[in-house]
């Protein structure tokens, strides 16, 4: 079926001839360039349409703990550089069970949370230990947004029980549903049904670098979503020197055949390993992809170019896999310089019995060398998209893209010194959620009866304001309470009968009770 293709090296193809010293030296960087640490400026379409600022010039704020993160990453305008010091999570557990649904016993976790990102923020790991466990992050038209050295994982995030699987969150004193487990979501479709509205909103000027993303194994390859998503309108966008690995479905650009809208980012020295898929999959896509390096062991594929894209591949390393670059519905490419090495990465039980597929432009031919280990699944109609058209880059060899990839992508790598210069303020927390509205009790319960009081005015920002200020029942002196902070945080638990040492324990600001299904808000001063 592929005889066709097996032809001596065409010169006028998109792919170079690999002679025997060329094998010797592909994967191989010189002493001297190892040595030299590479440029990791900002590339790409990150850099067009006044390029991506993030939180430069705003305040410098260091956080450790989730309640100080999300007050200033959720800040709609205000310019920060938010440095991330050690792990994020929500420090509220629970336990789930095989499903990842929230259960009496199982494997204990924490519940998981979604933060809303700001305009003009700077999100930069501290060293090599910043790490968003269950904690991802939301982009819905926003922009202007870096985001460094950080990394991420959703492994055993408590998922909904009902619909498709949906982040399970602690919040005000009881579970909510929020929405897909991404680590990092983009999109710009809140609140509009049609694609007319759509048009008009828009994620763009958004730099992702130097990040790690990953996920715990599993044989269900819906429990957990994307790692790395982008839907609707996202433009000016860039995605470099990220780390991808152990996951199902790696990246999506462009959610249905239906998202015509605008797609340009820049993809380049990315390290995927051992992903199913989504490397990225792309509909309706001007995207560019240069010196990635994509691994398998013996399965799994690399990109694929979908209905409505007009994408450039250029200089990548694949590796390993069931596919490399293919196509379907349509989809156009222009491919040049990449490298396929088919075999080498295969499970021993595998490397005799299959090949790598690849998509190419009509009229390339390999070697035989080449085909030893590679086939042409179809050929693809060279698109029209040039990169060099909109920004200047250069593209690495790609004899060395391997090691460079596998040396520097990833958390750890970076100098982040130049963010941490600016003026530095300490984290403070001011309350801005809402306490859920209590219910009066149907009946009343023997024990002591109490008045439980809140605070009676709204938080500035606050958009449900407070319900309740005065809720009576009875209430047994044994009842167990909790108290939260105005994230959901369990701050503290005893009885009823305890309520006035476990308040005074309490710093100055806004908290949650929480006595059997009832729950209000109240303030120590």
């Amino acid at each position: 079926m592929f005889s066709k293709f097996t032809k001596t090296f065409n010169f006028k193809s998109n792919f170079s001839p690999i002679t025997a010293s060329a094998v010797i030296s592909v994967l191989t960087l010189t002493a001297a360039n190892a040595a030299t640490t590479p440029n990791f400026d900002m590339v790409g379409f990150a850099t067009l349409e006044g390029g991506t600022t993030g939180g430069n010039g705003g305040k410098v704020v260091e956080v450790s703990n989730f309640e100080e993160f999300k007050q200033y990453a959720e800040d709609l305008e205000t310019p920060y550089v938010i440095i991330v010091k050690g792990e994020i999570n929500t420090g509220i557990k629970t336990h789930i069970d095989g499903n990842g649904h929230v259960a009496t016993s199982g494997t204990e976790t924490t519940y998981g949370e979604l933060v809303q990102v700001g305009n003009n923020k700077t999100i930069v790991g501290k060293g090599d230990k910043a790490f968003f466990n269950r904690v991802g992050l939301a982009i819905q038209n926003k922009h202007n947004i870096i985001i460094r050295n950080i990394k991420f994982t959703m492994s055993d995030v408590p998922i909904s029980k009902t619909d498709e699987n949906k982040v399970v969150a602690f919040r005000n004193g009881a579970e909510v549903v929020l929405n897909d487990p991404d680590c990092i979501a983009i999109s710009a479709d809140s609140a509009v049904t049609n694609w007319e509205g759509k048009s008009k909103q828009a994620s763009h000027n958004i730099w992702i670098d130097h990040c790690e993303f990953y996920n715990a194994p599993t044989s269900n390859k819906d429990r957990y979503d994307g790692l790395l998503d982008a839907k609707n309108n996202i433009y000016n966008a860039t995605f470099s020197w990220n780390f991808f690995h152990d996951h199902h479905k790696g990246s999506l650009v462009g959610n249905s055949n239906g998202d015509s809208l605008r797609h340009e980012i820049t993809f380049h020295h990315n390290y995927y390993k051992n992903l199913d898929a989504r490397t990225p999959m792309m509909r309706y896509n001007n995207s560019h992809l240069y010196n990635n390096f994509v691994e398998g062991e013996g399965s799994g594929n690399g990109p694929n170019v979908r209905q409505g894209s007009d994408v450039y591949f250029e200089n990548n390393h694949y590796a390993g896999l069931s596919k490399a670059i293919f196509a379907g519905d349509n989809g156009v490419a222009t491919i040049v310089g990449n490298y396929y090495e088919g075999c080498a990465n295969f499970k021993d039980s595998g490397c005799n019995s299959k090949k790598m597929k690849i998509s190419v432009n009509p009229g390339t031919s390999l070697s035989s060398k080449d085909t030893a280990w590679v086939t042409y699944d179809e050929e693809i109609a060279k698109g029209k998209f040039d990169p060099k058209k909109f920004y200047s880059y250069t593209a690495d060899p790609v004899s060395e893209v391997k090691t460079l990839v596998t040396t520097y992508a990833g958390i750890g790598k970076i100098d982040i010194s130049e963010y941490e210069n600016g003026t530095k303020i300490e984290p403070t927390l001011s309350s801005s959620s809402s306490a859920t509205e209590p219910e009066s009790s149907s009946a009343a319960e023997s024990g002591s009866s109490a008045t439980v009081e809140s605070s009676s005015s709204a938080a500035e920002g606050d958009s449900q304001g407070v319900i309740s200020s005065t809720l009576e029942y009875s209430i047994p002196s044994n009842a167990e309470i909790q108290i939260f902070s105005m994230t959901g945080k369990l701050l503290r638990k005893g009885t009823y009968a305890e309520r006035e040492q476990l308040k005074a324990s309490l710093p100055h600001g806004n908290y949650l009770m929480r006595i059997k299904s009832k729950t209000t808000r109240f303030n120590i001063r």
